[in-house]
Parts: C-alpha cells; sequence; structure tokens
C-alpha cells in the first residue's frame, strides 16, 4: 500500500444535477479503495453554495456568516457521495480536522466538506493531505489543467503539463479572490500547506471521471504541480 491520497472534486461536479457523475466518480473511488489506495476526498459546495450565498448576501450578512452557509452546502455534496461509496466509505462527514483523523482510522474513505469560516475546501483538502501523510493531492476541477493565461478569454492560453510551487502562485495572484463562494482553481493558502509538505497536486478535468481514474494510477493527465 503507498501513501494516502487525497481527492480535492468541484461541487460542480459532485452535485444533485449531475448524479451521473456521481455515480462514476463513486465507482472510481471505489475501486481504488478495493486495490489497497488509502483515500480522502474532500468535495466543494458548488452552484448549491453559492445560491444561498448570493441570496444571505443581499440580506446583508457577514462573510463568516456566507462562509458557513457555503460550508453547509459542501457538506450536503459530501453526504451525496458518501451515498454513492456505500459501505466503502465513512458514515459520516467530518466537521473539523480531528474527526477526520478520527475517522481515518476506520480505514474507509473519508469525505469531507468545509471545515471552517475563512478556509476553502481546497484549503481543507491541502491540511487534510498534510496531517494524513498524502504525497499528492489530485484536484478535479472545470478546466483541463493549469494554463498560462484564462482560457476563457484568451484564445492562445497554453495548458501547463507541469509546473513549480511558485509559478503556480504567481498564476493564482492575478485570479483569485478570497470572497466567500469565490474560491475557484486554488488559492494561497492551500498552495503553501501543499509547498510546505512537498504535496504533488495533480489539476485534471473533473467533468470526465476517467481523468481521476489516470491520475489514481499515476498516468500522465492533466497538470502536474511540484
Amino acid at each position: 500500500m503507498g501513501s494516502p491520497i487525497v481527492v480535492k472534486i468541484s461541487g460542480r461536479i459532485i452535485s444533485p444535477q449531475n448524479i451521473g457523475l456521481v455515480r462514476e466518480y463513486s465507482r472510481i473511488l471505489g475501486e481504488a479503495h478495493l486495490q489497497g489506495k488509502r483515500l480522502a476526498v474532500v468535495v466543494g459546495g458548488g452552484a448549491t453554495a453559492r445560491s444561498y450565498i448570493e441570496a444571505a448576501r443581499s440580506l446583508e450578512c457577514s462573510e463568516a456568516v456566507l462562509d458557513i452557509i457555503g460550508i453547509d452546502a459542501s457538506r450536503l455534496n459530501a453526504r451525496l457521495l458518501i451515498a454513492g461509496l456505500g459501505s466503502k466509505a465513512h458514515p459520516l462527514v467530518p466537521g473539523n480536522l480531528g474527526e477526520f483523523l478520527q475517522y481515518w482510522e476506520s480505514g474507509k474513505i473519508v469525505v469531507a466538506g468545509g471545515f471552517q469560516p475563512g478556509q476553502s475546501t481546497n484549503a481543507v483538502a491541502a491540511v487534510v493531505a498534510e496531517a494524513i501523510g498524502a504525497d499528492k493531492l489530485i484536484n478535479a476541477t472545470l478546466v483541463d489543467g493549469i494554463y498560462d493565461k484564462d482560457p476563457a478569454r484568451h484564445s492562445d492560453a497554453k495548458l501547463l503539463e507541469r509546473i513549480t510551487y511558485r509559478e503556480l502562485r504567481e498564476i493564482l495572484q492575478s485570479t483569485q479572490t478570497s470572497l466567500a463562494g469565490a474560491y475557484e482553481l486554488f488559492d494561497p493558502v492551500a498552495l503553501n500547506v501543499a509547498e510546505r509538505s512537498r504535496i504533488k497536486l495533480v489539476f485534471i478535468n473533473g467533468w470526465n471521471p476517467e481523468n481521476l481514474a489516470k491520475a489514481l494510477r499515476g498516468e500522465p493527465v492533466g497538470t502536474l504541480v511540484g
């Protein structure tokens, strides 16, 4: 059995609107688990979180309260994936790192959402990876990987197959925001944790679950950061 692997999946992918994808991710993660891989999964809040956050923002709630709403949504998505995994997953969603580590002792797949206000689910995934000694964090995103510029705005954007932590930090500095519900590709806190523990980051297109299967097998896919 190798080192544990953490999988972060966008909440736009694991959601009630994409039940077919939930089934596919459950199958791939379940098969990897049966093959002996130790897996932890962190799921984002996605469209559900953003819908509630925007509604609450119109009621002039604080950013901390909006973060809590996003956390609740991410935990709903985590419960959906746990339902798909069945007995292969721990039945409860951890509310903090201490609970996560307690559930991790079960030997089953532990699925988490957010932990606390001001912390993205990407940061949760990085902290979890550090805590369990994972050497790889696979991030199933909405795009094919990391580009040298925003592909939505630049037709000549180039997909980067391998970059350093420093190069990723430079890209994030020009694109990220810390507002509740607005964490997108990754964030500086998550990157700092990954860099200090030398956790390899793999960014893949999560709309195709087979990309996760490839990444779990160690095949080249998306962008490798390290």
